[in-house]
């Protein structure tokens, strides 16, 4: 069932979240490249394995968000 968003302002609101969940999911990529091409560049994070993972879960949720605004509201 689609929803229907009728004002601007509600419009924006969604569109404002796209652009957020977007940029969550290049900031997610971007440091899984730094982790994966310059560990050693990374002084403070000695379990690289769960920084990593911490990425890929704000990626999944970044990724996961995205999905329902273009599946519910076709933002």
């Amino acid at each position: 069932m689609e929803k229907e968003v009728t004002k601007t302002v509600g419009r924006e609101i969604l569109l404002a979240l796209r652009k957020r969940y977007e940029a969550d999911i290049a900031t997610a990529l971007a440091n899984i490249e730094v982790y994966n091409t310059n560990p050693t560049g990374i002084g403070d994070h000695a379990d690289l394995v769960s920084a990593v993972d911490a990425e890929v879960t704000k990626l999944a949720d970044a990724a996961d968000k995205l999905n329902a605004l273009i599946e519910w509201f076709r933002i």
